[in-house]
């Protein structure tokens, strides 16, 4: 399915941008995971690129959008932008455009010093190194092979290494015409400041529930999936996308929810051992884990609900709730700026509530072992 639902002013602007003389080159979209923010990416590459573009504009696409003509009909860039069926359309929606770079943590345009000989290979690097960058830099010099940009995908760009960082500032300044960046991160706290101010920022928000639902079912999937995708994915286009193509992963969010329930009405001790084990699952494998916070602030939004529905009697739970949402907000937060994880946990944990909820009679034990 198209990973993108919603977001249509944004859509606009960016093909607002795409049809400009001089389009941006470098864009910022800082939104939460799921939102759609890296097909918007690619919406955008397809717009520098797609055929439709360059029709009445002159060579390689450039030049300004021209005006409808005067018997009322569209011009040539009235017609939808991207096309969706010319070749550069095709190879972007593949992600097999030689001219569209993703660049993430891991070995990805590595290009060691000059005489550098002991330089590892880095499949599962964490962040985005200085190598890199290097070969970014040596990439972007050169024309594109066909298109008429060059598209870099940074993402996540938050992973981006101090190095790394001031390494990549001039080419972010000052790229060549043939090249524009697009910057993907859930955290823009955690770039450096003059990378932020190289980079026009697009804020990428989570989309109303009805909309994502709608979108679904214009995409095929049953109208009741569609409402439960909807309102399990909170607002992530992406993961309504993700659920209604495997309904079984809303269980595994339920089984989620009734963790969190269960260490809400826990001890001190517990919740450190719970602390722990979350550190020890963010070391392997942090999506997982980003999982069940997105179910934290799922279970105190539920919370939060019930207790406003309750009246003015439950004020006080009220107030403990929303400081439990800051400190899993917090959290995400800590995490993406490299604070050790069993720390932030730690933080999070004690900052809730305890809750009195109703015992599960099948309660995992004590260390909450995937």
């Amino acid at each position: 399915m198209d990973g993108i639902i919603g977001h249509e002013a944004i859509r606009r602007e960016l093909r607002t941008l795409a049809l400009s003389d001089d389009p941006p080159h470098a864009l910022l979209l800082a939104g939460p995971e799921g939102t759609g923010r890296a097909p918007l990416a690619l919406e955008y590459a397809r717009m520098l690129n797609c055929e439709a573009r360059g029709q009445g504009t002159g060579d390689r696409g450039q030049g300004p959008p021209m005006a409808g003509f005067e018997d009322g009909t569209a011009s040539p860039n009235d017609s939808p932008l991207p096309c969706g069926v010319c070749r550069s359309c095709r190879l972007i929606a593949e992600r097999r455009h030689p001219d569209v770079i993703e660049l993430g943590p891991g070995d990805t345009l590595c290009k060691p010093r000059a005489g550098e000989s002991a330089h590892a290979p880095h499949p599962g690097s964490r962040d985005i190194r200085i190598c890199q960058v290097r070969g970014l830099i040596e990439l972007v010099a050169r024309y594109p092979f066909e298109a008429n940009y060059r598209a870099i995908l940074i993402d996540p760009a938050d992973h981006l290494g101090r190095e790394a960082s001031h390494t990549i500032l001039k080419t972010l300044e000052e790229p060549p015409g043939h090249t524009v960046f697009a910057l993907i991160t859930a955290a823009p706290e955690a770039i450096i400041e003059t990378v932020l101010s190289r980079c026009r920022r697009i804020d990428v928000r989570p989309v109303p529930r009805a909309e994502i639902e709608s979108g679904l079912v214009a995409r095929g999937v049953a109208p009741k999936l569609a409402a439960e995708a909807a309102a399990e994915s909170r607002g992530r286009p992406g993961r309504a996308i993700a659920f209604a193509s495997s309904p079984g992963l809303m269980g595994d969010r339920g089984r989620l929810l009734e963790r969190c329930a269960r260490v809400a009405g826990e001890s001190t001790t517990q919740r450190f051992a719970y602390a722990s084990d979350l550190a020890e699952r963010w070391r392997r494998d942090r999506n997982v884990v980003a999982a069940e916070l997105d179910a934290w602030e799922a279970f105190w939004e539920q919370q939060l609900q019930a207790s406003a529905a309750s009246g003015s009697e439950r004020k006080d739970e009220a107030r403990g709730i929303v400081e439990a949402l800051r400190a899993t907000e917090l959290a995400r937060a800590d995490l993406q700026a490299q604070v050790m994880a069993r720390a932030a946990f730690e933080l999070m944990l004690l900052s809730f509530p305890r809750l009195t909820l109703a015992p599960d009679s099948e309660e995992e034990p004590a260390t909450h072992a995937r």
